[in-house]
């Protein structure tokens, strides 16, 4: 089937958060000075908090053109070599350097995907390091902003360890995703120019390459316009792509132009996460023949494990602040008693005892088990209430998605998502996310989505509910009862914005299936994400006909709530 436009399909929300400067300061300030009384065991992971947090900071103030950024430098600088070599550290001093910084009343920040949804350990570039094939004595290492700034000190203290003097600076590509393009400062310049008379070799880092692969390439291109020759350019990434696959501008051509390397898979996981399963391979455990197995996108799944003994379950959450929020979010849903709690958090893994019981299918979807997910919609519409921006972009993805796939305008006038319970949302109310363990319904993957790189991010409850309503394809009957049920248990009638909701959450779920098709062509995988793709695309169109004019009063809003087409 083709899939036309997938490439094309509006499904990552913009990853930068505005956040007040002398607070996260403070914070990391805080932290700096508490690390004195962490003992061995906590050192690590204080230490890579740490580093995280101060290449936020470098980053944001590179991006605003802060003077100061080179004395944050020298923080995360000095955090890389602690983490990398257990360089001594002095805690205090690093403290004293940051009291000194001045930083902007507000800056922007990006989330470093690797670090907070894919995995990545700071350290698996540190280990790529004995595998760089140099004879040089001088590396200059390039940093791709946001991740490549942490990930660019732990490089260079990495080879400092390995007897080469290294420097470094950082980047920020832009442009189209497809096509970015990089240009250095005169001071960048001029550093490159001595890094050449003094003959290194030059290292550019990022946490990629994407499908586009345009970032490394347009960072390569500036440094041979700048006179470094291809054979002295090395890109050091997370992802061996295939050249042919990326989506750049002559992409097969230019990237086998460089050497590249690939850090392997990381090494730093936690106590007992002994069998892995993530790549859809979890799916065999719990269905056996493949036929009901429910598509997954699998390059974009968490990492995940058991025990040997098959007892325990370790999922990957995010490693420093990023995984502290979900870790938040893990434990309330266990201690509202609507899923299970999490008996240690390490290496940025969740773990938690494995659920013994049947997981369950659209046919489960009995008034019983609609009730329960009420009352759990409920639950987060009131403990998970948040202050942050809601729907950003998310109408903007809802009219691109529309017109992408149906060649319709829906006019941003007359088209509203309405919010009157922000929240950070479950978004994955599949019925293979509910576990049917001896009569207690639990929910599974309940602390991650609703605030990763995909939409919505921050959003009404109502995105949950439509949520449930689409993937359980209640009927028009099953979908006002359990309507009802959450009004009975929250005091909140969500059907008057319903509807809305329904075609945007029908709509992202088409674009998400049909970009996640498009990049496992050719394998297993696809067939399923077709399938799923053809369904959604079916339920959008049919509430797009309901939703005809298109709803822009409580009346009309009143009506298709009445109405619920499920297709």
């Amino acid at each position: 089937m083709p899939l036309d436009g997938a490439w094309n399909a509006y499904i990552f929300r913009e990853g930068k958060t505005r956040l007040r400067g002398p607070e996260l300061l403070d914070e990391l300030i805080v932290r700096l000075v508490a690390l004195s009384d962490v003992g061995p065991q906590g050192r690590r992971t204080a230490l890579l908090d740490l580093l995280l947090r101060a290449g936020e900071i470098e980053c944001a103030l590179n991006d605003e053109g802060c003077p100061q950024t080179s004395t944050i430098a020298t923080i995360t600088d000095a955090l890389a070599a602690a983490l990398v070599s257990r360089q001594a550290l002095a805690p205090a001093t690093l403290a004293f350097k940051a009291r000194m910084l001045r930083v902007p009343e507000y800056v922007h920040l990006t989330s470093p995907e690797g670090f907070a949804y894919y995995a990545l350990h700071p350290l698996d570039f540190s280990d790529l390091i004995p595998r760089l094939e140099t004879t040089a004595r001088i590396a200059a290492v390039v940093g791709i902003r946001s991740i490549g700034t942490s990930l660019s000190a732990v490089v260079q203290a990495a080879l400092h360890s390995a007897g080469i003097k290294a420097e470094r600076t950082t980047v920020r590509p832009t442009g189209h995703p497809y096509d970015r393009g990089c240009e250095f400062t005169a001071e960048q310049l001029r550093w490159i120019a001595v890094m050449l008379s003094h003959q290194a070799d030059f290292f550019v880092v990022d946490e990629g390459p994407g499908m586009s692969g345009s970032s490394f390439l347009s960072v390569g291109d500036a440094l041979i316009s700048a006179g470094v020759a291809h054979a002295n350019i090395s890109f050091l990434g997370s992802r061996d792509p295939y050249p042919p696959s990326l989506t750049a501008r002559d992409a097969a051509e230019r990237w086998v132009a460089f050497r590249s390397y690939c850090t392997s898979p990381t090494l730093h996981l936690p106590r007992g996460a002994e069998r892995f399963i993530a790549g859809g391979i979890w799916r065999a455990d719990v269905y056996g023949e493949e036929q009901q197995w429910p598509a997954s996108w699998l390059q974009m799944e968490r990492l995940k494990f058991t025990s040997q003994s098959n007892d325990l379950f370790f999922k990957f959450e995010g490693h420093g602040r990023f995984g502290e929020a979900v870790r938040r979010r893990a434990n309330a849903v266990a201690k509202g008693g609507f899923g299970p709690m999490p008996l240690r958090f390490e290496e940025g893994f969740g773990v938690y005892p494995m659920l013994r019981g049947r997981t369950c299918s659209k046919s489960d979807g009995s008034a019983a088990v609609l009730q329960r997910i009420a009352e759990y919609c409920a639950f987060r519409a009131h403990e998970f209430a948040t202050d942050a921006p809601t729907n950003a972009n998310l109408e903007e993805m809802l009219r691109f998605n529309v017109k992408n796939e149906f060649g319709i305008e829906l006019p941003a006038e007359k088209f509203k998502l309405r919010v009157v319970k922000p929240i950070i949302a479950d978004g994955r109310m599949l019925p293979h996310k509910w576990i049917d363990t001896q009569g207690v319904l639990l929910k599974v993957d309940s602390a991650i989505h609703g605030d990763d790189h995909f939409f919505p991010g921050p959003t009404d409850i109502a995105w949950d509910l439509a949520g449930t309503i689409v993937e359980w394809e209640l009927d028009p009957n099953a979908a006002r009862s359990f309507l009802e049920s959450y009004f009975r248990r929250s005091g909140d009638d969500a059907q008057h914005r319903l509807p809305n909701y329904l075609l945007a959450y029908s709509i992202f779920r088409t674009a998400f299936c049909k970009m996640a098709a498009a990049s496992m062509q050719g394998s297993e995988e696809e067939a399923r994400l077709v399938r799923d793709y053809t369904c959604y695309r079916a339920q959008a169109q049919a509430f797009l006909e309901t939703a005809s004019p298109i709803a822009t009063t409580e009346a009309v809003a009143e009506s298709n709530a009445r109405e619920l087409h499920i297709a």
